[in-house]
Formats: C-alpha cells, sequence, structure tokens
C-alpha cells in the first residue's frame, strides 16, 4: 500500500518570480504559478513563461568572461629567507581585467588591493607559512573568479643556530693546570 501511495503522481508548481528566478514548489508560491505534469521521476516538460520583451530587462548585463586567475609569484611552497624580505605577489588573469573591477590578494585572509591589476609587495611577513590567493572582485566587491590557494615559507635566522652570530657559543676550555 505504501508503494502504491509513492508511486502517485505528485502536484508540482513552477513559477517565476519579479526578478527572475526560476521557483519549484508542491505548492503554488505565486498566482502565476503554472502545475508541471512529470512525464517521469527524472524528466519533465514544460513551456518557458512568456517573459516579454528582454531589451529593457532589468537584468544585469552578463558577467565578462576571464578564462583563468592563477599565482605566478610566488610560486607553491617557495621559502624566502629573513625578517627583511619582501615577497612580491603577482598573478596572471586570463583575459583583460574590466575598468570596474579589481584585482585583489588575500594574504591569510587579509585582502590586498592590487593597483591596476599589477603585483603588490609583501613586507615584513611573520615567519612561518603563509596563505595566498588571487581574486577578482567585481563593483560591489563580491567575486567573480578566484585564484587556487597556495602556500609560502618565511624563515628567519635562530638564535639557537651554530651560524648565527647571537648564538651562545660553548664556554672555552679550562687549560689544565701545570704539573
Amino acid at each position: 500500500m505504501l508503494l502504491s501511495l509513492a508511486a502517485e503522481p505528485q502536484e508540482i508548481y513552477r513559477w517565476v518570480d519579479k526578478e527572475g528566478v526560476v521557483h519549484y514548489a508542491d505548492k503554488p508560491g505565486a498566482p502565476s504559478a503554472e502545475r508541471v505534469e512529470i512525464a517521469n521521476y527524472n524528466a519533465y516538460e514544460s513551456t518557458p513563461p512568456d517573459l516579454g520583451d528582454t531589451s529593457t530587462s532589468s537584468q544585469p548585463p552578463a558577467s565578462p568572461r576571464y578564462d583563468s586567475l592563477t599565482i605566478t609569484q610566488p610560486t607553491p611552497d617557495e621559502v624566502f629567507f629573513g625578517a627583511d624580505a619582501t615577497i612580491t605577489a603577482a598573478a596572471e588573469l586570463g583575459g583583460t581585467l574590466e575598468s570596474d573591477h579589481t584585482l585583489v590578494f588575500y594574504v591569510d585572509g587579509n585582502r590586498v588591493a592590487s593597483e591596476n591589476g599589477g603585483p603588490v609587495q609583501l613586507p615584513n611577513l611573520e615567519r612561518g607559512m603563509h596563505f595566498l590567493r588571487a581574486a577578482v572582485l567585481n563593483q560591489n566587491g563580491a567575486p567573480i573568479l578566484s585564484s587556487p590557494q597556495i602556500s609560502f615559507h618565511v624563515r628567519m635566522p635562530s638564535i639557537n643556530s651554530p651560524q648565527s652570530p647571537q648564538a651562545p657559543r660553548p664556554p672555552k676550555p679550562v687549560p689544565k693546570p701545570a704539573t
């Protein structure tokens, strides 16, 4: 008996709201909702709603197509030495950066804006592992495209290193008394 209830066709309604978003539900959510006939459970047929003349539509223009965004500097897992190391972060964008878009870098989650889509300088980073990601943002600050995240490392001299001038030196051996 339960199987026969599951096999009964269910009512599905489809409507488009005033912002152009298509909705499906088991109850009509708007006066313009149309009942959709389910041919089988994996497919449906429905006629698209008449949206009228789209030339004066309030829909935002299609976003520009960027092919890719890849970080070119630093290379993944690159190691930099010294407290005064300045790291250059650069990215290659597949396409031309639109005038109202911004290329930004995120270093450990902190945003660093790029001038005209060019490289940025990252001075005085703490020692340790850092994460870098690039993104193209629209005029509202929303991301359009993001690069894969990479990591790089900053190493600093340790006072415990034997080569360090600040490393503690072992005491000089005391000469044995003459006998």
